[in-house]
C-alpha cells in the first residue's frame, strides 16, 4: 500500500506560508510587548509622581531632594533615593576598580529613599523596556529608570550659589499638572548622577530665553517616553524631532562620562521647547 507524500512545491508552498505568517506576526508580537511595557512604566510614573506629592503633603509643602545622597545641614536624610549599599549596608561607590553594583545593591538604596515608604515597592523604579542600558563602568545593568529634574531640590548647601535658583517647596510649582517630575533616563554611568535630570537651563546658563539638552533623556517606547507630573499624573510623550532621538542614541553608543550642553540645530526645536516649558524652576534671571 502506498501512502501519499508531500510534493517538493507542496512542502515549499507550506514553508511560504509560514514565513509569512511568521512576518505578519513578529511585528504585531512586538508591538504588542512595546504596549504593554508603556503601560507598565505609565503606572509606575504614575505611583512614584503620586508618593512624591503625598510626602509633600505629610511635610508641610517642603520636597523630597532629587539627590540620593541628600542630607540637609540639621543632618535630615531627604533623598528620593540612597546610595546603593552591601548587604552590610556599606554605601557602595562607582569606578572602575570598585566593585559592581548589582541591582540588589541598588534596591537596597531605593529601600532607604523617602519615597519609598509611599510606593512600597522597589519594581517601580524600573521600567520593563529600560532591559539594554548598561552601566560603562562595571557593565551591569542600571535599575533605576527615571531622573529628577535637578531644580526640584538638588542643591542643599545654602553657600552654594544655585540654591535660591531651585524649588524648595511644592507651593514654588507654577501649574503642577504641566511641570514634570519624573523622566526617563538614559544614563549609562550606573547610579551616580542617574537619579537627577538635568536640562541646559536659563539658571544655569544665565541666558533667559535659551534651552539645551544636557542629561540623556531615555527613549524607551519607540519614538516616544514616559513623563510623570507634579500633580501626580503621566503621560507618554512622542518626540517630534530627529536630533532628539539621535542625541540619545549617540551619547549611549559612545559610553560617554561627562555630558555638556547640546543646542538644537535649526528646525528641530519642537521636543526642546515641550521640555523647557514642562521643567519646573522658571528662572527669571540673576538675583
Amino acid at each position: 500500500m502506498k501512502t501519499k507524500a508531500f510534493t517538493l512545491i507542496e512542502l515549499l508552498v507550506v514553508i511560504a506560508i509560514i514565513a509569512l505568517l511568521m512576518a505578519i506576526l513578529i511585528p504585531a508580537l512586538r508591538l504588542a510587548k512595546q504596549q504593554a511595557a508603556t503601560s507598565v512604566c505609565l503606572s509606575n510614573t504614575k505611583n512614584l509622581a503620586l508618593g512624591w506629592y503625598m510626602y509633600m503633603g505629610d511635610n508641610d509643602g517642603r520636597i523630597m531632594s532629587c539627590e540620593d545622597n541628600a542630607v540637609e545641614q540639621n543632618g535630615t536624610f531627604v533623598g528620593w533615593v540612597g546610595v546603593p549599599r552591601d548587604l552590610n549596608g556599606n554605601l557602595l561607590s562607582i569606578s572602575q576598580t570598585a566593585p559592581a553594583v548589582t541591582n540588589e545593591d541598588e534596591i537596597r538604596g531605593i529601600e532607604v529613599g523617602v519615597l519609598h515608604p509611599y510606593v512600597k515597592n522597589s519594581d517601580a523604579y524600573h521600567c520593563p523596556a529600560d532591559n539594554m542600558r548598561k552601566s560603562i563602568y562595571d557593565g551591569t545593568g542600571v535599575f533605576v529608570s527615571y531622573g529628577i529634574p535637578r531644580c526640584l531640590y538638588g542643591i542643599l548647601s545654602s553657600s552654594n550659589t544655585l540654591y535660591n535658583l531651585q524649588i524648595k517647596r511644592f507651593d514654588e510649582i507654577t501649574l503642577p499638572a504641566t511641570r514634570y517630575v519624573l523622566v526617563e533616563s538614559a544614563e549609562t554611568r550606573n547610579w551616580n548622577s542617574s537619579h537627577h535630570f538635568v536640562m541646559g537651563a536659563p539658571e544655569y546658563t544665565g541666558i533667559i530665553n535659551e534651552w539645551g539638552w544636557w542629561g540623556p533623556m531615555a527613549v524607551n517606547h519607540g519614538d516616544s517616553s514616559v513623563l510623570g507630573f507634579c500633580d501626580g499624573h503621566s503621560e507618554v510623550r512622542k518626540w517630534r524631532d530627529r536630533f532628539t532621538i539621535e542625541r540619545v542614541d549617540k551619547l549611549i553608543r559612545e559610553g560617554v562620562t561627562q555630558y555638556g550642553i547640546e543646542y538644537c540645530p535649526a528646525g528641530q526645536t519642537l521636543d526642546i521647547g515641550y521640555m523647557a516649558s514642562g521643567w519646573p524652576y522658571r528662572y527669571k534671571g540673576p538675583r
